[in-house]
């Protein structure tokens, strides 16, 4: 037990101040009570002394013997006098009167009471002897043995009394000591119920049960703060990184003492190691020069009136970057005349710098930093009301680049942006300052010429474009010549508007590209149904691709360059219209890909070589290879593989008989995808060929990962062979490369003996071109064939 514990203590006093209670009953009291007894027996003895010294006074001074003996005797009849001695006043004894054989000195040693007596005459008052009464002490020691009797009863009682006191004591306040070591215990981290005996109805259990119930309150509320910190914390962090994505940080100033403090995510803003002393001056020189006065001067204001303030401003940070910050805040002054300025400041960089980005975007072509669409509309808007305030005259110039699409699919759309940035850094030159310059999308630039005086003026422009494009140029590591379509259109003689002006320029542009392009026109009134035309061209093509009735199939023969057999023939697409004639499909193919025509036309061709490779079977020409042109769109398109699968079933054609063709630049757009599908193609069994080879960029690498049976040279080369060394030296690279990687060689545009010869001095496999049949319909080859002899 510990003996600073309130039980120790209350027990250790209460025993202590027992045993001294007891001390002092035992050592005190005793004696009070005894020597009050003795002082009644004394009394007692006074007064038979009183009652009989008179007495034996007299007799004394008379000598009369018998009335002292009578007066002794009568004395001796109380049962406690055992003695009287009568001496005279020289103290001599004179006569002695006892119940018992007993000297004085026998009752001396027994402790009995006794007392003397003076006896005088009673006419002179002389000490005439002494009177000696010794009186028993029987009464006195019993009244002692009852009083020690029940004084050792008594202190027993009170001792059992305090025993069971202390017992009961530290039962109850043994609790207090487990409720002292449970308090003491209690784990907040770990909170946990006191185990304590509450079952009693007194003080300590009330406590005890008043202890539990906090206990209990405080591991609720505990559990509670536990939640609500978690909540807490989470919020926090959750605000935390709200902040910092958010990037808002929050300052404090303090006026009067001149102190600066900034959040964590301030520091963080600023790029300083957080808690960095910084001092308001410092602070205030992170302001950029060109905001610093203006934010200054508010921040003055707004301290000097107490007021609100919102800031927007640019920072300067030590390695010398800019952001820029939106502020809030306010000044609050006190009482006591302290002033402190509260802000929260957001770092705005993105959103500045977006608003740029979205401003140019709205306004300016993102390749080549044109005006775009929306801000040509507005400065031709602009320019006309000037115009027609000043009656004067303006031009629009509408331009397309020839064959663009080309140079995209051959060279990849990187050297195609190359192409138009170079283009548009080529325009800007010809052009005065005060004119715009702009792209609308695509290859298609559109000028406006403000401020002329004759039509003469913009078709001088004009011709000075086509001359400067017609050079030679050089778009990265590639020379490109390049040549342009150019419409024009003015104010007032072609619109009066924005939109009229456009089309016109438009329709111009159109004109000259039907004329044979690298050519400028200018408008006029019998260009105005051009659009209309093309509108309706296009829909017309919507309705034979539904219709399929309208698209048929020509067949171009292949020769075997030494046997001179016909392999087969490739697949080229016509469309007969009702009343515009036979359409290349130069002229029409474009408008299939731009509404979506593509993958449904292609079908359309590859089922129709199917079926006439089935019907040439029936006819006896067996074993005749067909080949098919795979757009670009249709190469991406899912189904491709489960419809050529299908249409071979349909037709029980053996796959063998059946080639695809696809360009050199499709085949380089997606390696790892073109790989795939070819894969596929090579799993039907059909063979694959590889278009206009050497127009592209192939790489040889991934050339030879290819499934390809075939490569056709480009009739470009062919046609260049007889007079032009290096495409002589070309054409036969490609037919060396080809052999080593065993694939097969076509070579397209063959037209002539010559050609004939020298390809079959170069060891290509196979002819194709004029000089045997140009494209000619399914029945007229079928005619071919008959009348074909190897001799020809």
């Amino acid at each position: 037990m510990n003996i600073h514990s309130i039980t120790f203590k209350t027990i250790f006093f209460m025993f202590s101040f027992s045993l001294l209670f007891m001390f002092f009953i035992s050592s005190i009291a005793k004696n009070v009570f005894s020597n009050a007894y003795m002082d009644i027996e004394k009394e007692k003895i006074t007064i038979i002394s009183k009652n009989i010294t008179p007495s034996l006074a007299l007799n004394m001074s008379y000598n009369f013997e018998d009335a002292i003996e009578e007066i002794a005797n009568n004395t001796l009849e109380n049962k406690n006098v055992l003695l009287l001695e009568i001496k005279d006043k020289e103290n001599k004894q004179l006569k002695t009167f006892s119940k018992f054989s007993f000297s004085m000195e026998d009752y001396i040693l027994n402790n009995e009471f006794i007392e003397s007596k003076s006896l005088k005459d009673p006419t002179t008052q002389e000490k005439i002897g002494k009177l000696t009464i010794v009186y028993s002490n029987d009464s006195y020691k019993k009244y002692m043995d009852d009083f020690n009797r029940w004084f050792v009863i008594g202190l027993f009682i009170f001792s059992l009394a305090i025993t069971l006191l202390a017992f009961l004591l530290y039962r109850s306040l043994k609790h207090l000591i487990v409720l002292d070591k449970s308090l003491k215990d209690f784990n907040p981290q770990s909170p946990k119920e006191l185990k304590l005996n509450i079952s009693g109805k007194d003080e300590i259990a009330s406590i005890s049960r008043s202890a539990n119930t906090m206990i209990e309150n405080i591991i609720i509320f505990l559990d509670a703060s536990k939640k609500l910190n978690t909540k807490i914390l989470e919020s926090q962090m959750h605000l935390k990184d709200a902040q910092r994505m958010a990037k808002v940080g929050s300052w404090d100033y303090d006026v009067n003492q001149n102190k600066l403090i900034l959040s964590d995510e301030y520091y963080r803003i600023l790029g300083i190691k957080k808690n960095t002393y910084i001092t308001w001056h410092d602070f205030l020189n992170m302001i950029s020069k060109k905001d610093y006065k203006r934010v200054v001067l508010a921040l003055d204001d707004a301290i000097k009136k107490g007021s609100k303030f919102t800031l927007k401003y640019t920072i300067v940070l030590k390695n010398l970057k800019e952001i820029h910050i939106q502020t809030k805040g306010k000044v609050r002054k006190k009482q006591n005349k302290s002033v402190r300025v509260t802000a929260i400041s957001m770092d705005v960089t993105n959103e500045v710098e977006n608003k740029k980005t979205i401003e140019q975007l709205a306004y300016f072509d993102p390749l080549t930093g044109l005006a775009n669409r929306t801000l040509l509309k507005d400065r031709i808007t602009k320019a006309l009301q000037n115009a027609k305030r000043e009656e004067e005259k303006l031009a629009l110039i509408f331009l397309d680049l020839d064959h663009f699409k080309l140079i995209n699919d051959t060279l990849g759309h990187s050297v195609g942006d190359d192409l138009l940035v170079y283009i548009s850094h080529l325009l800007k030159k010809i052009l005065r300052e005060s004119d715009t310059l702009s792209r609308l999308g695509g290859d298609e630039f559109v000028i406006l010429l403000q401020n002329i005086e004759h039509q003469s003026d913009a078709e001088l422009v004009a011709k000075k474009i086509l001359k400067k494009l017609q050079n030679k140029h050089d778009i990265g590591t590639h020379q490109l010549y390049i040549t342009s379509s150019i419409g024009l259109s003015l104010f007032p003689e072609h619109g009066d508007n924005y939109d009229e002006l456009i089309r016109n320029a438009d329709t111009a542009m159109y004109e000259a590209k039907n004329q044979g392009r690298n050519r400028y026109k200018t408008y006029s009134n019998d260009m105005g149904s051009f659009i209309d035309k093309q509108l309706s061209l296009e829909q017309d093509l919507v309705d034979a691709v539904k219709s399929n009735g309208q698209i048929e199939v020509f067949y171009q023969a292949k020769i075997d360059t030494y046997t001179k057999q016909i392999l087969g023939a490739e697949a080229l697409v016509r469309w007969r219209h009702p009343t515009r004639g036979l359409i290349f499909p130069d002229d029409f193919i474009y408008m299939a890909e731009s509404t979506g025509l593509m993958v449904e036309l292609g079908n359309i061709i590859t089922e129709s070589a199917i079926a006439s490779i089935k019907e040439f079977n029936d006819l006896g020409y067996h074993g005749l290879r067909v080949a098919i042109n795979l757009s670009a769109r249709q190469f991406q398109d899912t189904s491709l593989i489960p419809f050529i699968t299908a249409m071979l079933d349909k037709y029980n054609i053996d796959s063998s008989q059946v080639e695809f063709e696809i360009t050199e630049s499709i085949s380089m757009k997606n390696m790892t995808n073109t790989l795939k599908i070819l894969s596929e193609l090579k799993e039907i069994g059909v063979t694959i060929a590889i278009d206009d080879f050497g127009t592209g960029h192939s790489s040889l690498a991934y050339l030879k990962k290819f499934p390809i049976d075939t490569l056709k040279i480009d009739k470009s080369f062919v046609m260049g062979i007889t007079d032009n060394e290096e495409d002589k030296v070309i054409a036969q690279t490609i037919v060396s490369m080809a052999h080593s990687l065993n694939m097969k060689t076509v070579a397209e545009g063959v037209e002539t003996k010559e050609h004939v010869e020298m390809l079959q001095n170069m060891d290509c496999n196979i002819l194709q071109g004029y000089f045997y049949s140009k494209p000619i319909t399914k029945d007229a080859f079928i005619e071919f064939l008959k009348d074909y002899k190897i001799d020809n």
